[in-house]
C-alpha cells in the first residue's frame, strides 16, 4: 500500500509554509491499520501517518544523538570518572 504525505502535517491546517513530499510504501496490513486508525481520527491516511513522523522524530534524532555521543565519547569518560559507585545509581 502507498501513501503520499506531507510534511509539516496539515492535518489540523497548523502548518502552511513549503513541505516536502514522500511516498511511503508499506505491507498491505499495516496500511490497512493505518487506514483504520486515520479513520478513527477523521483525517486522510497520508496526514495520519506525517502526524506519526512528526510526533516520533523528534525524539528519535535525540535518542540517535544520544548513542552517537556514548558510542564516540563512552569510552573516554569512562577512563576519566572511573567505574560507577555501587554507593551511586549509573546514570
Amino acid at each position: 500500500m502507498r501513501f503520499r504525505t506531507g510534511f509539516p502535517c496539515l492535518a489540523r491546517g497548523r502548518y502552511r509554509g513549503p513541505m516536502t513530499r514522500f511516498e511511503v510504501d508499506m505491507s498491505d496490513e499495516s496500511g490497512t491499520t493505518v487506514t483504520q486508525a486515520a479513520a478513527a481520527n477523521g483525517v486522510a491516511p497520508g496526514a495520519y501517518v506525517a502526524a506519526l513522523v512528526e510526533a516520533n522524530l523528534p525524539r528519535h534524532l535525540f535518542l540517535t544523538g544520544a548513542q552517537d555521543c556514548i558510542d564516540t565519547f563512552g569510552e573516554v569518560f569512562a577512563q576519566r570518572f572511573g567505574p560507577s559507585r555501587a554507593d551511586h545509581q549509573a546514570a
